[in-house]
Order: structure tokens, then sequence, then C-alpha cells
């Protein structure tokens, strides 16, 4: 029987996709620039790449949730990796959330502070309560929240970035010459790789998350397209956004938040407009990893899911008073080799799966 095909539904997956993506780094430009900027014109090529490891994954992952009923999303590790890697990860992807958890209270209450003057530490006790809360309500009531917020962000970006390039056509043509005078921190050293990698960073956080919503999906076709089409449209924002800093790449590159400075630009209003969204990109991500660490001991909804969720928030606000910039150096550099192991994850579990389909139907035929 075909499934039955529900655009809402679709679009709600895609939504939450791109939500759980977006993050501190999308939105204030730096991780654009470094990863991809940086590189130059070659660098759209490598956006393109992304773009198709990207939608193929989060329709993987999607479509997994929601065809083998796992007990947690945080077994998806082990179903994709051999045993004993699984377990490695299954055990330790728990604390890596966590820390990535304290990363975005941390990045919250720094940027709180430098764009409205409000305490750090007020600026991360409002993301950290906002968070748990959101995290209490369930996923379905995540879904719906993450799902309406990310579109809205991409939407935003793809909005700045045409505007800049528009407004600096001349520039972007020679975007190669420019940046070859220019000393920019390259994340990266070569461009094809950088698509490898900056997918993996987006879908180690994505990969638990990604499962558990695929479980409320009403089909799998739901899954694939919500996926195929979260990933696409992520990555048309960041291409855009990275099209917009290359157009001005010799202002945008002195600049600490190139997003922020490409919506000023435009006007006070935009620029205002952004400002929250920087904000609101770092909560869709800080909620995700707080419900997969929660999601990894215990079902929703139960009393020792609601005291893990309060416990991890208070030693979270805690652990966000350190240094922003010494947490990043700590957690990330992990980041992107853990990702990139998922992703040739998927792709050889999709190929056993593959194998074993045509065998079955090889005998059952005979």
């Amino acid at each position: 029987m075909k499934s039955k095909v529900n655009i809402k539904e679709i679009l709600k997956l895609a939504g939450t996709y791109i939500s759980v993506c977006i993050g501190s780094g999308f939105a204030t430009g730096q991780e654009i620039m470094q990863f991809f900027s940086a590189h130059g014109m070659i660098s759209i090529l490598s956006n393109i790449i992304c773009m198709g490891i990207m939608a193929y994954c989060g329709a993987s992952l999607l479509e997994i949730g929601n065809q083998k009923n796992l007990k947690s999303s945080n077994d998806i590790f082990e179903y994709l990796c051999v045993k004993h890697i699984g377990k490695l990860f299954k055990g330790f992807m728990p604390i890596f959330f966590f820390c990535s958890f304290v990363i975005m209270l941390s990045g919250a209450g720094a940027s709180i502070n430098q764009y409205y003057g409000i305490s750090k530490n007020i600026g991360s006790l409002i993301l950290a309560i906002i968070t748990l809360c959101s995290v209490l309500l369930g996923i379905n009531k995540v879904i719906s929240i993450l799902g309406n917020i990310g579109p809205m962000i991409a939407i935003i970006s793809i909005g700045v970035g045409t505007v800049t390039i528009s407004r600096n056509i001349d520039s972007f043509c020679i975007a190669d010459e420019i940046i070859g005078t220019l000393n920019i921190t390259k994340a990266i050293d070569n461009w094809w790789m950088t698509a490898i990698i900056y997918s993996g960073l987006n879908l180690i956080i994505a990969t638990p998350f990604l499962v558990g919503v695929g479980a409320t999906a009403t089909n799998k076709t739901n899954c694939i397209w919500g996926g195929i089409l979260g990933g696409i449209v992520f990555m048309i924002a960041a291409m855009t956004l990275n099209m917009g800093i290359m157009s001005d790449i010799q202002n945008t590159y002195i600049t600490e938040i190139p997003t922020l400075y490409m919506a000023k630009n435009i006007g006070p209003i935009v620029g205002m407009m952004f400002s929250f969204m920087l904000i609101a990109g770092i909560y869709t991500t800080a909620v995700p990893l707080l419900w997969s660490v929660c999601d990894s001991f215990s079902k929703e909804k139960t009393s020792k899911f609601t005291l893990i969720a309060l416990f991890c928030t208070v030693i979270g606000f805690i652990g966000s008073r350190l240094p922003f910039s010494m947490l990043v150096n700590i957690i990330y550099p992990m980041s992107g080799l853990f990702g990139v192991i998922i992703i040739i994850s998927i792709f050889i579990r999709h190929i056993i799966n593959s194998v074993h389909g045509v065998v079955k139907v090889f005998y059952a035929s005979r």
C-alpha cells in the first residue's frame, strides 16, 4: 500500500531539520565564512556537495526513526555502527551533547550581553529556562516550535544574502582575486573536504534528535521528503549567505559577526531582526541537545526524564560561566570526526539494507 503524502507534515519535518542545524555558528556567519567563503568561488561547489550529503542523511535518519522503532533515539549509534563502535558512541554521545548544550548556554549569554547589554549570566539563565520548558513540553511540541522557527531563519538568511549580493555584484565577480589578497582563517584547507566535515558537524548533533522526530511521523514517505527538503533549504540558506559574504569579503572578513554586519547595511530594522535571529539560532540547537541527553536515559513525560532535564539545566548553567572560547576549543574539534563517522555509517547501512532486500526478493522468487 502506497504511503499517503502529507505536505503539512513534510514541511514540519523539514523545518525541524533546518532548526537543528542552524546554530550560533551559522547564524553569525563565522562558520560559513571559515568553512566556505575563505575558499573563494569554488566553495559554491562545496555547498552543492554538502547539500547532497545533508539531504540524503537527513532523509535516512528520519526514515530509520520511523521504521525501526528503536527503544531510545541514542540506539541509532548501535544500529548504524559496528557493535563495539556503536556502544562507544552510545555511551559517549550523551556527554558530548551535554557539553555542546553548555556551549549553547555560554554562547547565548555572550551574545545577549554583546547585543543588548544584559549580564552574561542572566542571558544564559534565560536560554536555560526557555530550553528546559520547551523540552518538558515533549517532542511533538518541540517539533511544532522548531518547525516554524527554522524556516523563518532560513528565509531571512536568504533575503539578507541576496540583497548583499545584488548591492556588491561587481566585487562578487572578482571575489577570488580579492580573497587571494586577504588573510582569512580557513576551518579546513581542502574545499571538497570542507563539504564532508561541515555536514558532519551538523549531523552529529542532529542524528539522535532526527531519529526521535522520525518516530512521530505518520509514514516513511513524509520522512524521506522532509529530510530532502530540509537539507536542501538549509544549504540554500548557507550558500546564499556564503555568496553574500564573498560579495563584500573585504569588509565582512574583519567583522566578528558577518551576517549582522550585512543585515545592518541593509537597514537598522533588518539588523534588529537579525539580532533576534542569532539568539533564536542558538535556541533551536540547544533544545535538541538537551532533549537528546534526557532521551538517552529515560522516556519523556516521566518523572525521571523531568529530573534529568532539571539536573542537566542547572549543571549546564553553572558550566556556562566558563569562557565561551575555551568550551568551543575543547568540544568542536571532536565534532567533525564523529560526524564523518556517522555519515559513512549511514551510507554503509543503506548499502547493506539494499543488498539484504535484493537477496530477500531473489530467494522469494525462486
